[in-house]
């Protein structure tokens, strides 16, 4: 269907700062790659700051951090004050959703996202923002706290001079949909929920699909998908794996 990848989704961290520019524009139907673990690139920028300027004098970067979670990995890990952070999160191991209210967790991602544009990045892909569902979160927020946080985070993107993608968090398309230029989606054709990204493509911005296992390259009726078929064990750890 199509192959060469045009975006690359990656991890954030310092380094120095580019000129200003324009906010970056993702049409529907953009052909790209997500990789958060390689060993032909690493791009998690704690240990590779060079590698996102590199990439981006040839290619369109996207890069990827947790905006709904501490991960006790994370070189700011010890910015997360206490009562910041509190359930765990399934199945990852170190890793905890945060208090989407908090102050000091909006500075924290002001931070982040300011080192993004500072790398070289041209958009993010902030994960893990919708605590909502099922109260995963622990913190009984509903969606509206959800919105009000990506709205800050769409906002702080803006004042970057970077784009900014809404990760999952399906249920809220429709009130933050024109404060974001694309989409992520992990597994829709899985969960049958492809369709819903229809005001996505209504808008001419991307969608960009990640099914781990799941080889389901189509699209629904008016919904334009951009879709990655990832090795259910490997998941993010190859690349390639376009439709």
């Amino acid at each position: 269907m199509r192959y060469a990848p045009t975006f690359a989704l990656i991890g954030t961290a310092a380094a120095t700062a580019i000129a200003p520019r324009a906010v970056k524009t993702f049409p529907a139907g953009s052909v790209f790659d997500i990789v958060l673990e390689a060993p032909i690139i690493d791009i998690d920028l704690e240990d590779n700051e060079d590698i996102i300027a590199t990439l981006a004098k040839t290619k369109t970067v996207i890069c990827y951090f947790s905006a709904g979670s501490r991960e006790d990995w994370r070189s700011d890990a010890n910015k997360f004050g206490n009562t910041d952070f509190g359930k765990e999160m399934g199945d990852w191991e170190g890793e905890n959703w945060v208090d989407v209210k908090s102050e000091n967790i909006r500075t924290i991602m002001k931070n982040r996202i300011t080192r993004a544009a500072k790398a070289g990045c041209h958009a993010v892909d902030p994960d893990n923002v919708d605590g909502y569902n099922g109260n995963q979160d622990g913190y009984g927020y509903d969606e509206s706290a959800y919105v009000d946080y990506i709205t800050f985070l769409a906002d702080t993107a803006k004042a970057n001079n970077l784009a900014i993608g809404l990760k999952n968090a399906i249920e809220i398309i429709s009130n933050v949909k024109d404060k974001v230029q694309f989409a992520v989606n992990e597994q829709c054709h899985e969960h049958k929920e492809c369709a819903k990204y229809q005001p996505f493509t209504k808008d001419g911005k991307a969608v960009f699909n990640i099914e781990y296992g799941t080889k389901d390259c189509s699209d629904p009726t008016d919904t334009n998908l951009s879709t990655v078929l990832k090795n259910a064990d490997q998941k993010l750890n190859t690349l390639g794996g376009q439709c």
